[in-house]
C-alpha cells in the first residue's frame, strides 16, 4: 500500500502544484484584488478535484460492501481494509492540495515539521494495531498519516494566506470572464502521473520480474536512504518560491550554487549511509538482512542524482518550464522502465535504482542543464 498510494497522486489533477505557484504570485504581491484571485482559484481547483475524489469514495465504499459480502482478500489484505485505505487516501486530496500553499508562501520549515507527523501517526497506528491484536489493519497506516499530514498543512496553508476555507469556497469572480486554472495544473497533472510510477515503481518491478528477497533487501535499502531524500526533497521545493521572487524582483537568479550544494550533500549523506548501512540494517532487521554493496552504490547513485536534479527542476518552474518537464518525465519514464527491465536479471535488488540514476541523469538533468543554458525554460 506504500508503493501503490503514491502512485494515485495524480487525483489532484496538477492542482497541487498550480496551487504552489498561485500562492508564490500572491506572496509577491499581497493586495486584497491577488488575495480574492487566489480564493477564486483555490475554490475552482478544489470543486474540479472534488469531482475524481468523490468517485474514488464511491469506488472504495462499493469495494467495502463487496468485499464484506465475499471475504476476498488482495495480497492477503482483506478487502474491507483495502477499501478504508483507499477512502482516507481520497480524502486527503484536498488537504493535500491547500497544504502546498506553505511551499508557495515560502513556509518550507513549517512544512518540514509537520512532515514529522506522518511517520508518528504511522508509529502510532501500527503499534496500536499491533497491540490489539487486529494486525489486518496495519495497511491502513500510510493512508491515515498522509490524511494527518496534510490535514495540519492544510489548516497552516489557510493561515498562511489569512483567510478561511469558508472564504475560499464562498468566494465569488467580479467578471464574468473565467480564468482557465489548467493551464497552470495540466503539466504538473502529468509529472504526478509519470514521476510516481518512475520513482515509486521500484518494488512493484521487483515483485514481478525478481525475487522475494529482491524486494525485502530493496525495501530495506531504500528505507534507509528515505529520510535523508524527503528532507533533501522538502529543501528543494523551498526553492520554488526562492526562484520566483528572484524573477520577480529583478535579481539574477541561477540554479547552479545550489545544484553544486545539493550535490555535495548527498555525495556526504551517501558515504555516511554507506559507512553505517551494515550496522542499521543489522538493527533494523534483526540480523536477518545483509545488504549487498552494490545495491548500497545503486542507491547511492540515484540519491546524488535526485538531489542534483532538484535546483534544476526547481528553476524550471516557471513559463515553460514545466511544459518541458512534464515531456522530458514521460521520456524518462519508458527509459527507467526498459533499464529495470534489462538490469533485474543482471543486478537484482539494485537493478530498479540504477535504472533510475540513470534515466534521471539523461532525461532530466543533462536537457535541464541544455534548457537553462540556453535560456529556453
Amino acid at each position: 500500500m506504500a508503493s501503490i498510494l503514491p502512485i494515485l497522486a495524480f487525483f489532484d489533477l496538477g492542482f497541487g502544484g498550480a496551487a504552489t505557484n498561485w500562492a508564490t504570485e500572491y506572496g509577491n504581491s499581497p493586495t486584497a484584488a491577488m488575495k480574492a484571485q487566489l480564493q477564486r482559484r483555490l475554490q475552482r481547483a478544489l470543486v474540479t478535484a472534488g469531482l475524481p475524489v468523490l468517485c474514488g469514495i464511491l469506488l472504495s465504499v462499493f469495494l467495502a460492501s463487496w468485499g464484506l459480502r465475499n471475504d476476498y482478500k488482495w495480497l492477503d489484505i482483506p478487502i474491507a481494509v483495502l477499501s478504508i485505505t483507499l477512502a482516507l487516501y481520497f480524502l486527503s486530496v484536498p488537504s493535500a492540495i491547500i497544504s502546498k500553499l506553505l511551499i508557495g508562501m515560502g513556509r518550507s520549515s513549517t512544512w518540514i515539521i509537520i512532515q514529522v507527523l506522518q511517520p508518528l501517526t504511522a508509529l502510532g497506528f501500527a503499534a496500536l494495531s499491533i497491540g490489539l491484536n487486529r494486525h489486518e489493519l496495519i495497511p491502513i497506516t500510510p493512508a491515515l498519516s498522509l490524511l494527518t499530514m496534510c490535514s495540519v498543512g492544510a489548516y497552516f496553508g489557510l493561515r498562511s494566506i489569512r483567510t478561511r476555507l469558508k472564504d475560499v469556497m464562498v468566494s465569488r469572480s467580479s467578471t464574468s470572464v473565467r480564468e482557465p486554472i489548467f493551464a497552470a495544473a495540466w503539466p504538473m497533472l502529468i509529472i504526478l502521473i509519470a514521476n510516481p510510477l518512475a520513482l515509486s515503481s521500484d518494488r512493484l518491478l521487483l515483485s514481478w520480474f525478481g525475487s522475494p528477497s529482491d524486494v525485502a533487501t530493496y525495501s530495506l535499502g531504500a528505507q534507509l536512504f528515505a529520510p535523508a531524500l524527503a528532507l533533501l526533497s522538502t529543501m528543494g521545493m523551498s526553492l520554488w518560491p526562492h526562484f520566483a521572487k528572484k524573477r520577480f524582483h529583478g535579481s539574477n537568479a541561477s540554479p547552479w550554487p545550489m545544484t553544486i550544494i545539493f550535490t555535495l550533500a548527498a555525495l556526504v549523506g551517501s558515504a555516511l549511509l554507506l559507512a553505517l548501512s551494515p550496522w542499521l540494517a543489522s538493527v533494523i532487521s534483526g540480523g536477518q538482512i545483509i545488504l549487498p554493496l552494490l545495491l548500497l552504490l545503486c542507491l547511492s547513485a540515484s540519491f546524488v542524482v535526485q538531489a542534483a536534479q532538484l535546483p534544476i527542476g526547481m528553476y524550471m518552474m516557471h513559463g515553460s518550464g514545466p511544459k518541458f518537464q512534464a515531456g522530458l518525465l514521460v521520456v524518462m519514464f519508458m527509459m527507467k522502465f526498459v533499464l529495470s527491465l534489462l538490469w533485474i536479471p543482471l543486478l537484482g535488488a539494485g537493478g530498479p535504482a540504477l535504472a533510475t540514476a540513470a534515466s534521471i541523469l539523461f532525461c532530466q538533468v543533462a536537457p535541464g542543464v541544455y534548457l537553462v543554458v540556453r535560456k529556453i525554460a
